[in-house]
């Protein structure tokens, strides 16, 4: 009988794949004593700035064909078990299953953890700072639509460090328990979705109802029990309410991108290629923030954000929301801190972390298979 093709190729990568489980499991032994001192020396599971460190030496060696985005999808996995294998790690996020906070949090710290869905943004920092969990994500801001309003005052309200980000490009898509789109005749949709697709709903389905849901799962969820309704939701909702995907990308505006922040309550060791963010609060007189500006610009620390946001513990005085690279630890940093907390009425370091390229936002509905497609 004469052999198939596919044969060889077969053999050899099921001896590979044994090679490779062997490997990882070794690896994984090693990862088991790593634990062990952590927990002797009082250490935290998720280290944000080995990770990276990980990730971007084995982008950088890698010779193809595997792409930088796939080696970094495989790994950010492995890294999920070896933590877990540590100790299973919790994380706080806005929920339902499936929001884009719920897609972000799985690009940071893999399938699986454990994550804890909470209904309010309040609710993530609070499971954070009461110990409920070990780590929490939230939305900072938007390509479109600016910073997270909520999300700022908390941060100045709650006693918690940012470690971490990472940028989601938020693609909408039409979905449907039916996969005819003319027998649509509702939608669900979270009103930040609508505005978001406003151009697409009024070309294709205009005259239709739309209900505002909560988000982007909620929709979804809504639609799966009625077949003459459709919702405005991202392709892993839709896989896990068994939609069909009436339209792919109906945004008004491809690129759209939301940048999640990662919450602890340790601080970061330096990596190399960091960010820090802080807030401030400037005294009412002429030139006062161009001082606070200055302390940055003149040590050549590059501030990549700068937003305003009315502080509501005391009305008519305004906080800054800024970005700043380098880690506080450096000595430049920690010079150009000092230099603006004398110029400032309030200071405070949100964190340092290891800085995400924004213009490589995780894109999930083209790589599927990064979230178990």
């Amino acid at each position: 009988m004469k052999e198939h093709p596919l044969s060889q190729y077969r053999q050899e990568i099921d001896g590979l794949d044994l090679r490779i489980l062997e490997l990882l499991n070794q690896r994984m032994r090693l990862v088991q004593e790593v634990g062990r001192i952590k927990a002797q020396l009082g250490m935290d599971t998720f280290d944000p700035g080995r990770e990276e460190a990980v990730c971007k030496r084995l982008v950088d060696l890698n010779p193809g064909p595997l792409s930088s985005a796939s080696v970094r999808a495989i790994y950010r996995e492995i890294l999920a078990a070896s933590r877990t294998l540590q100790q299973p790690l919790k994380v706080a996020f806005l929920g339902p299953e499936w929001t884009y906070s719920h897609l972000a949090a799985i690009s940071v710290f893999g399938h699986t953890a454990r994550y804890e869905p909470q209904a309010t943004l309040l609710d993530v920092f609070d499971a954070l700072c009461k110990g409920l969990v070990h780590m929490a994500l939230v939305p900072i801001e938007n390509s479109l639509e600016g910073g997270i309003g909520q999300t700022m005052d908390l941060l100045y309200e709650r006693p918690v460090r940012v470690v971490g980000e990472c940028y989601l490009e938020v693609a909408h898509c039409l979905c449907s328990a039916t996969p005819d789109l003319k027998a649509v005749r509702k939608i669900y949709a979270h009103p930040h979705a609508v505005g978001q697709c406003r151009r697409w709903l009024s070309e294709n389905l205009r005259g239709v109802e739309i209900f505002e849901c909560a988000s982007t799962a909620r929709a979804a969820q809504s639609a799966a029990a009625d077949p003459t309704t459709a919702a405005i939701c991202n392709t892993k909702a839709a896989e896990n309410h068994n939609l069909h995907v009436l339209a792919e990308r109906i945004e008004d505006h491809p690129g759209n991108t939301t940048r999640f922040i990662v919450l602890g309550l340790k601080e970061n060791a330096p990596t190399g290629d960091d960010k820090t963010s802080l807030l401030f609060a400037v005294a009412d007189k002429p030139g006062a923030l161009y001082k606070v500006l200055e302390s940055f610009t003149q040590y050549g620390l590059n501030m990549t954000r700068i937003e305003s946001r009315p502080n509501r513990v005391h009305p008519w005085q305004y906080l800054f929301f800024a970005d700043i690279a380098g880690h506080e630890r450096d000595e430049t940093v920690r010079t150009a801190l000092n230099e603006a907390s004398e110029r400032t009425t309030f200071l405070k370091v949100l964190g340092s972390y290891p800085r995400a390229n924004p213009m490589a936002p995780i894109r999930f509905d083209v790589e599927r298979s990064r979230f178990g497609g």
